[in-house]
């Protein structure tokens, strides 16, 4: 018997779309507690804009300098491709800046939820962009995902105080984070590796955000104190440049819509950071709510499962 053969044709013990389905979720673990930091920072008077500043100058240069040390030829892009990348960037900064002001309006948990119906857009536009099927798995999956997370929050026992303005800014980052997702796929699409558009996308959006962060301010908060410097050396580090390297490895070997629906994670997590952080309330209404989230993760992986099996036997 060829050996060669014999090893070559053995199916790997975990496959690339599992492996990508499981960065998404680490992803998704590490953003439900950026939290932490961003109630730090804004504790110490920054706005969302300088929250999102700070994040995103710390992870640029983190990039730079892993991609200077590594891969240097990371750095050549084609100037006519420089239109989505832009678009990547200026629907990440909307998302985020979204996003942050609601944390700093709503609970944790409230602002995550919202966040969370970027799913739903993201499935409309995987299919209108992308022609990606629109699976009874995936819908099934999405719509126990979201029910968690209303539950995770108390939506449906009206156990919480709705702050309307809050709710808008956490849907609007919802519907940023969905164009955010798809203009980063394209973006991928063309052929580019993942730290290429990481790089762009931060150069891009650090640049957008600078002129209206008043820097001299910004950075004069940045070092008040030990735990400031800290939390924003964090919010760069631990929970921008590693969770969307996760982030762009899911997107790399996934469509939109199941990356949303795996990211409903996120919920889960911050209010699980809520509770133990900031004292927020996690009741049964919540405990069922994180079960029902996670039935969803264990849902789109059986799909994933499944689609793996069609394509081995094509």
């Amino acid at each position: 018997m060829n050996t060669y053969l014999y090893y070559t044709n053995i199916r790997p013990l975990v496959s690339a779309r599992t492996l990508s389905a499981a960065a998404v979720v680490a992803c998704a673990s590490i953003w439900g507690f950026i939290g932490i930091c961003t109630r730090t920072l804004s504790d110490a008077g920054m706005d969302s804009v300088q929250i999102n500043t700070v994040r995103s100058t710390i992870c640029l240069i983190a990039i730079a300098a892993v991609l200077l040390m590594m891969n240097r030829g990371a750095f050549r892009i084609d100037a006519k491709d420089l239109w989505i990348l832009f678009l990547a960037a200026l629907t990440k900064v909307g998302m985020d800046v979204l996003y942050i002001q609601a944390q700093t309006m709503i609970d944790l948990s409230m602002a995550g939820v919202l966040l969370s119906t970027h799913c739903y857009f993201a499935i409309a536009i995987s299919y209108l962009v992308f022609r990606d099927r629109i699976t009874p798995k995936k819908i099934l999956a999405a719509v126990i995902g979201f029910t968690g997370c209303a539950f995770a929050v108390g939506l449906f026992t009206g156990s919480k105080e709705l702050e309307m303005l809050g709710i808008c800014i956490g849907l609007g980052a919802g519907f940023g984070e969905a164009l955010h997702a798809a203009t980063f796929k394209l973006s991928l699409d063309k052929g580019y590796s993942e730290p290429t558009v990481l790089f762009y996308v931060f150069l891009l959006s650090t640049a957008m955000l600078i002129p209206f962060s008043d820097p001299a301010a910004t950075v004069g908060m940045m070092t008040s104190s030990v735990e400031v410097l800290v939390a924003s050396i964090a919010i760069g580090l631990v929970f921008t440049a590693l969770p969307y390297y996760l982030y762009s490895k899911g997107l790399a070997g996934l469509d939109i819509g199941s990356v949303s629906v795996l990211m409903f994670l996120e919920t889960a997590m911050a209010s699980i950071a809520g509770l133990f952080f900031f004292g927020e309330e996690l009741s049964l209404h919540s405990i069922i709510g994180i079960f029902l989230i996670f039935v969803s993760l264990v849902i789109m992986n059986l799909g994933i499962s499944e689609e793996e099996r069609k394509q081995d036997n094509i």
